[in-house]
């Protein structure tokens, strides 16, 4: 196959779009195949030629650094153009690509028009405002920005009055949004006299430039003094204290905080019609939007307006994060200057301090407050004393916050009285103070105790009155003695802790913690205690179950009944007994129906009691017998008419049984059948057993076991 070598479209030439159709990678046809131009010494009127050929009236090169690389080829190095040449290969080149890459490859950007019409018109865009944003350019045609190297206040000042507005300022890089598709303009210098951007001097080289570093303005809305600088304040808790805006240019915008200090904030409220004020912190006050005009004010604090102070407009370092607040003073009159309240509280003794200043009431930060600044404080509101309540315990506050760091001797009849700081920009209302005055500081009841909240009298909540007022124990360290102790005094005769979690938690004061007695206290207030109780709540609340009798008389009987139960071990024994009889009275009733059994089973005769031989039963009874200790026995007689019972233990004679029912029950056998003798029978026993003869209708006896 052979090579194409055609020069029909030899030396033709493309864009290979980069942002927009005129302007990206060049390429060329060369021999018949696309391929790139290599950027070692290709130069704007390099790509004026190239554009030209292109048909647009000229261009500029674009660097390989904002060039999409290419591949396949790499056909030309070393291109220099006079200006002159309708095309590319007119000018003088190489095809030395030895020292080439793809990463050199040159791209151009071409003019739309060489109009010189619209030439230079400016427009702001993508900024907060019409008037405030991006600054960007008409050149050749096409809108694109400028580059912030060497950018000044002045520049945008003539570009601003080129867009019809009085006056401006410049807007850095970092606080506008990138632009897009060309960057027409750098360097530029301004004397301040133009009347148009591109009448100032200015370098169409922006190779080194990108759209990180296009520049922004602030074109100011009006120049008219007629109220600049005039202040107000936005988005506060009160229309007192916010966010400071003032009115500059024709236009509302806020001040940076850098260097901005409560002199600085004095001069404002002041010019805002109040007598003085503070500065707030910007981390407490809500950012703004629009403009940001004033920096690194600096005032005397004589001055009647902010303006009149010492600042500069230089506001590349700040941002909306930075806006300063300021809380003023409502009144300055001192003759409320001084009063105090507590608030949201659990009751009007305890909660909150707040404190009326400068005409406004607003709350105490807890740094370096202790007990004796609550004593003074509660003593101004009529108390006897008082303590601490520490800032868990508290609900925030809102609105000002007006003093901290109080130290007081103790001594003060006022808190204002006392050593304090106004300076709070380190305070929030999460540190708010609270304080618990005392309703009495009479000792008439000073530690009686009462049980509450309990399943009964004797049980529940332990309360103790102290200055006055019924609070909590706190259970820390508390145990047993203690509650013996309590106990004593309430009446009962001891007593044991019940531990935090079995009570119901109370409310009000804790009064005590890490109470410690030894016993032989009779008050619970005579034991060693602490009244510390800033890490007690009353989920620590103790408890205590006093015993209503201690004495052993009915020990283990109940209260009401005097009943004395069974405990288990007596249970056992009185069953066993139970058992024991049962089994006794069973085995002697099987032996008894056991010997009445055989006899009507066998019905042999009895025999004379003195010539009769043995029987098998009854020598089984004499070997048992004669294996027992020897006893002496009454010999077996024969009975006269009479039941004779025979025994031989210590020969005692029993009662005579009941023969009717004995003899009831004895039935008839087949040929001859067993008649009681009438009137006359005969029972001996021996120790085994006993056996009794009876006699039928013939005379004959028989032994019925």
């Amino acid at each position: 196959m052979s090579r194409i070598c055609s020069a029909e479209d030899e030396g033709g030439l493309r864009i290979i779009p980069g942002f927009a159709d005129n302007q990206g990678r060049l390429e060329i046809n060369y021999r018949g195949e696309w391929g790139t131009v290599c950027d070692k010494n290709f130069e704007n009127v390099d790509a004026e030629v190239a554009c030209k050929q292109l048909g647009y009236c000229s261009g500029i090169m674009h660097p390989p650094r904002i060039i999409n690389n290419g591949n396949d080829v790499i056909w030309l190095n070393h291109v220099q153009c006079s200006g002159s040449e309708s095309k590319l290969l007119n000018c003088s080149y190489n095809n030395d690509i030895e020292h080439c890459s793809h990463h050199d490859d040159v791209g151009i950007h071409c003019f739309l028009s060489c109009s010189a019409e619209d030439e230079g018109d400016l427009r702001i865009n993508s900024g907060f405002a019409v008037n405030q944003g991006r600054l960007e350019i008409k050149y050749k045609g096409e809108w694109g920005t400028v580059c912030e190297n060497d950018f000044e206040n002045i520049d945008a000042k003539v570009a601003c009055r080129q867009l019809g507005y009085c006056s401006g300022i410049m807007h850095p890089a970092n606080i506008i949004s990138n632009g897009n598709n060309a960057i027409w303009l750098r360097d530029v210098m301004c004397s301040g006299s133009e009347s148009k951007l591109l009448n100032c001097t200015y370098n169409i080289e922006t190779s080194y430039c990108s759209h990180h570093d296009d520049v922004g303005i602030h074109c100011f809305l009006s120049c008219s003094a007629e109220d600049e600088g005039e202040l107000r304040i936005s988005a506060g808790f009160a229309v007192n204290q916010g966010r400071l805006e003032i009115n500059y240019k024709g236009e509302w915008g806020t001040v940076c905080d850098k260097n901005f200090e409560n002199v600085d904030a004095e001069v404002a409220c002041r010019q805002l019609g109040y007598c003085s004020g503070i500065m707030h912190p910007a981390d407490i006050i809500s950012n703004g939007n629009g403009a940001i005009w004033l920096n690194d004010v600096q005032c005397s604090g004589s001055e009647s307006l902010l303006l009149n102070c010492s600042y500069n407009n230089d506001l590349s370092l700040c941002s909306h994060y930075k806006d300063v607040g300021v809380h003023c003073f409502l009144s300055c009159s001192a003759e409320d200057g001084d009063d105090l309240r507590i608030v949201d509280g659990f009751a009007v003794n305890q909660g909150r301090l707040e404190i009326n200043y400068r005409g406004e009431w607003g709350t105490v930060c807890n740094k370096n407050f202790e007990d004796v600044d609550a004593e003074v404080a509660c003593r101004q509101l009529g108390y006897c004393s008082g303590i601490m309540q520490p800032i868990d315990l508290i609900t925030d506050g809102r609105d000002a916050i007006w003093l901290t760091e109080v130290k007081c001797s103790g001594s003060e009849n006022k808190l204002l009285n006392c050593k304090f700081n106004t300076d709070t920009l380190q305070c929030s209302h999460y540190h708010d103070v609270g304080i618990h005055c005392f309703l009495s500081c009479s000792a008439k009841d000073q530690g009686s105790l009462r049980i509450t909240d309990g399943f009964a009298e004797n049980q529940g909540r332990l309360e103790v009155t102290y200055k006055g007022e019924w609070g909590t124990v706190c259970d820390r360290y508390f145990d047993d003695v203690d509650a013996e102790v309590a106990c004593k005094q309430l009446g009962y005769c001891s007593g044991i802790m019940h531990p935090a979690d079995l009570i119901r938690d109370g409310q009000g004061a804790i009064w005590l913690n890490e109470v410690k007695c030894s016993g032989s206290e009779s008050k619970l207030l005579n034991c060693i205690y602490n009244k510390d109780t800033t890490r007690c709540s009353h989920y620590h609340d103790v408890g205590i179950h006093c015993f209503l009798n201690c004495s052993k008389e009915d020990e283990g009987v109940t209260p009401n009944e005097k009943v004395i139960h069974p405990t288990i071990g007596v249970a056992v024994v009185i069953i066993g007994v139970v058992v024991v009889l049962i089994g006794a009275v069973v085995t002697l009733l099987v032996c008894w129906f056991r010997r009445r059994s055989s006899q009507l089973r066998t019905g042999r005769p009895t025999a004379e009691p003195e010539h009769r031989s043995t029987p098998e039963t009854e020598r089984s009874f004499d070997e048992l017998n004669n294996r027992s200790p020897p006893r002496n026995r009454r010999p077996f007689e024969e009975p006269d008419n009479r039941v004779a019972i025979v025994s031989d233990i210590d020969n005692d004679h029993y009662d005579r049984p009941n023969y009717e029912e004995l003899t009831s029950s004895l039935f008839r056998s087949n040929s001859d059948y067993l008649e009681p003798i009438q009137g006359e029978s005969t029972f001996s026993a021996n120790p085994s057993h006993a056996y009794c003869e009876l006699r039928n209708g013939s005379g004959n006896s028989s032994v019925v076991e």
